[in-house]
């Protein structure tokens, strides 16, 4: 995200429901966004919690735009369902 999108980034109410990717751990408002759907959290159970894996490249290349959470780590598609989120490079 640039700087003028963090400015006018709205993060999601914490009850935002979003899928989960059991391979890379990433999370995703739509399911199809990832590659394999391992079940629903919320944005609570997300943003903010230290228990799940650090972020990473999607293993089977299904979508690598993602964003990570400056404060907590987390790894998202969709960068509402992160408090800080920041584009990720990955190569």
């Amino acid at each position: 995200m640039t700087e003028a999108d963090m400015k006018k980034h709205t993060p999601l109410p914490k009850d935002t429901k979003a899928f989960y990717c059991g391979n890379c751990g990433a999370v995703s408002l739509d399911q199809n966004n990832i590659c394999n759907p391992a079940g629903r959290i919320t944005k609570a159970d997300w943003c903010g919690s230290k228990d799940l894996p650090p972020p990473q490249a999607c293993q089977n290349r299904v979508n690598n735009n993602r964003y990570s959470c400056k404060n907590c780590g987390k790894t998202a598609i969709n960068p509402g369902l992160l408090c800080e989120p920041e584009k990720m490079d990955l190569k």
